[in-house]
């Protein structure tokens, strides 16, 4: 949630099954819908975080081959704009906010294979960086950081 919102990015629209770039927001105050301005790119199987008033969309599979790339929702600018890319293509994994940055866990890599890899994004670098990976590789899990 991001001042009163929740978003909805992505994912696959059933009646054609493919993946689609579209945004919604649901208003809080309101009880309303509304588009929101698109991702740049399509994704499904991604995952989204907000971290210094910025919502972040990540990683997935575009139909073709899972993605790197992240980009983040200015809500005062209302605007996409890319960031740095992680060093690992990945869908079906976690994203999570700690103690000032994101942190990408786990997933599914462009071999379908799981993946126990973990990388941090600090977003006054716009860098992302290699930390300790799990102990087993897995996809499909669902994580929570700690501000």
């Amino acid at each position: 949630m991001l001042d009163g919102k929740i978003y909805v990015t992505g994912g696959t629209d059933t009646e054609v099954d493919e993946g689609v770039n579209t945004v919604e927001a649901y208003d809080l105050r309101t009880n309303t819908w509304s588009w929101a301005p698109p991702m740049a790119t399509v994704r499904k199987y991604h995952c989204m975080a907000v971290l210094g008033g910025k919502i972040y969309s990540a990683g997935g599979y575009d139909g073709e081959d899972y993605l790197a790339s992240v980009e983040a929702f200015d809500p005062l600018t209302n605007t996409w704009a890319a960031v740095a890319p992680m060093s690992t293509k990945r869908g079906d994994f976690a994203l999570v906010m700690a103690r000032g940055k994101l942190y990408a866990v786990g997933g599914t890599n462009d071999d379908d294979e799981e993946v126990a890899t973990t990388e941090a994004y600090d977003p006054q670098q716009d860098r992302w960086e290699a930390v300790a990976p799990m102990v087993q590789a897995r996809r499909v899990m669902a994580a929570i950081g700690m501000p």
